[in-house]
C-alpha cells in the first residue's frame, strides 16, 4: 500500500525533509534547497497519512485568492526590462560574443537576486555551515521574498547583494504551509526589482532558470527546463506539497528560496525543495508558483505568520476493491485507518481501523464530506481543508457502522518542524 503523509492543511508527519540548503543530506534522503538532510520523498499514491491535511496556510489563511493589489506587485523603483524569449540561437560567428537566454536573463535579474544568511535559534542548518539560501526583490521598498525555512528560528537575519553589499533583514511576514517568508531591509541604491510573472501559464518543457547561491557559491546559475506542473509530492514522512512547478534545472542547498525564472527573465517560482538520494541535485527539483506568493504577499507585508492544518489521521483513498474487502456499501472516500494520539482528530472522537498485521485496518470511520462539500479522494480532503486557519472548526460527515453522522474537528497548527 503506497502510503503518505497528508496533513490536514498541505502534505503528514511534521518535518519538512529535503531541504536544498541542508549542511548535509543523508544517503536516500530528501532535500529542502537549503536546511537539514531528510528522508527521500514518495510519490503521492492512493493513500495518505493525512496526520494534518493539506496546507492550511497553502493560498493563506485567506486572502480569498485576492490578487495582491499591494505595491508588492508594482514595484516603484526601476524594474530590470525583462528579456525577450530566444527561441533559438544562431551559431555566433568567429570572434563575436555568443548571446543565450541564460546569459541574458542572468544580466537582467541577478541583481535583484541575494543571499539570505541567518544565525542563531533552531534556524536548521542551511545548506551552507553559516545557514544560507537565498532570496529576491520584490518590491522597491525593500521586501525579498525567500523560503520561510530558511529563516525559521534564526536569531539573526542579513542578506548580501550582488554588489557584496549586506544588509540587516527584518522577517516580516511567513506562511509555513507554502514555505514562504518576507523579508525587508534597506535596499542599496539601484537595486532593481524582479519581475514577477504568471506560473498559471507555465507549460511543460518550457525554459527554466534558476540563480542562488547553491553550497554558499553566490550568483550561481542554472538552466533547464520545466519538467512538470501541478505537481503533488511528499518529502520523506513530510507534509504533501502541492501543485508545485517541477524542474531539471539544477539547484542545490542554498538556492531555497531564490528565483526560479522563465526564458523572459521572470520569476514563476521560488525553488524550495529536491529529491535526491544524496546531497546535490539529480536533477528533481521543486519550486511554489509564483502565483500563490502574489496572492499571500498583502497579508506577508501585514505581518501575517500564516500556518498549515493539522487534521491528525492516516487515510486511505477507498476504491470498489477495498470497499468490498472492508464491507463497505460505498466505493468513495477517505477511509481512517489510523488517528494520531492526542491529535485533531482523536480529540473530536474520529475512529482508526483495528487488526494488527492488516495491511488495510478494519472498521475505521469512512470519511464522505467535509462542511457538506463532498470527500471523494485523498486530493478531496486535502482541498477541503486548504487555506483553515487553527482553531477553525470543520464538520465532517462520517460513516460509522453503516450510518451517516457530522462530527465536528477543531483544526490545530500542525506541530513544529
Amino acid at each position: 500500500m503506497a502510503q503518505y503523509d497528508f496533513p490536514s492543511s498541505y502534505p503528514a508527519n511534521p518535518s519538512l525533509p529535503g531541504r536544498s540548503d541542508d549542511p548535509a543530506s543523508r544517503q536516500g534522503e530528501t532535500q529542502p534547497l537549503p536546511k537539514l538532510p531528510a528522508p527521500r520523498g514518495r510519490r503521492l499514491g492512493a493513500t495518505a497519512l493525512l496526520a494534518a491535511v493539506l496546507a492550511g496556510g497553502i493560498i493563506g489563511g485567506g486572502a480569498a485568492g485576492a490578487v495582491a493589489t499591494a505595491s508588492l506587485l508594482e514595484p516603484r523603483v526601476v524594474t530590470v526590462a525583462a528579456p525577450a524569449a530566444v527561441a533559438a540561437q544562431p551559431v555566433a560567428q568567429p570572434g563575436a560574443a555568443a548571446a543565450t537566454v541564460a546569459g541574458e536573463v542572468y544580466r537582467q535579474v541577478n541583481p535583484a537576486v541575494v543571499r539570505v544568511i541567518v544565525s542563531g535559534g533552531a534556524a536548521q542548518g542551511g545548506l551552507t555551515p553559516s545557514g544560507s539560501g537565498s532570496g529576491f526583490v520584490v518590491d522597491a521598498r525593500g521586501f525579498i521574498l525567500t523560503n520561510n525555512h530558511v529563516v525559521e528560528g534564526a536569531r539573526a537575519v542579513s542578506v548580501r547583494f550582488s554588489t557584496g553589499e549586506s544588509r540587516t533583514a527584518q522577517v516580516v511576514g511567513t506562511d509555513r504551509g507554502q514555505d514562504l517568508a518576507l523579508l525587508r531591509v534597506e535596499l542599496p541604491a539601484n537595486t532593481p526589482v524582479a519581475p514577477l510573472g504568471d506560473s498559471g501559464a507555465v507549460t511543460v518543457g518550457e525554459v527554466a532558470i534558476a540563480i542562488g547561491s547553491p553550497f554558499g557559491l553566490d550568483q550561481t546559475i542554472t538552466q533547464g527546463i520545466v519538467s512538470a506542473v501541478d505537481r503533488d509530492w511528499q518529502p520523506g514522512n513530510g507534509r504533501v506539497r502541492r501543485d508545485l512547478i517541477q524542474t531539471d534545472a539544477p539547484i542545490n542547498p542554498g538556492n531555497s528560496g531564490g528565483p526560479l525564472l522563465n526564458a523572459r527573465g521572470e520569476v514563476i517560482g521560488i525553488n524550495t525543495m529536491i529529491e535526491s538520494p544524496v546531497r546535490g541535485s539529480v536533477g528533481i527539483g521543486f519550486a511554489v508558483p509564483i502565483n500563490a506568493a502574489k496572492r499571500l504577499l498583502p497579508q506577508l507585508e501585514a505581518g501575517a505568520r500564516l500556518e498549515p492544518v493539522y487534521l491528525g489521521i492516516t487515510g486511505q483513498e477507498l476504491d470498489a476493491t477495498i470497499a468490498r474487502d472492508q464491507g463497505l456499501s460505498r466505493t468513495a472516500g477517505v477511509l481512517v485507518t489510523s488517528v494520531v494520539t492526542g491529535g485533531p482528530a482523536a480529540k473530536a472522537g474520529l475512529r482508526g481501523g483495528t487488526g494488527a498485521g492488516e495491511r488495510i485496518p478494519r472498521g475505521g470511520d469512512l470519511i464522505v464530506a467535509i462542511d457538506g462539500a463532498p470527500v471523494r479522494t485523498m486530493s478531496d480532503l486535502a482541498d477541503r481543508l486548504a487555506g483553515r486557519r487553527p482553531g477553525e472548526v470543520a464538520t465532517l460527515t462520517i460513516v460509522r457502522d453503516g450510518q451517516e453522522r457530522p462530527l465536528a474537528v477543531a483544526l490545530e497548527a500542525w506541530p513544529a518542524e
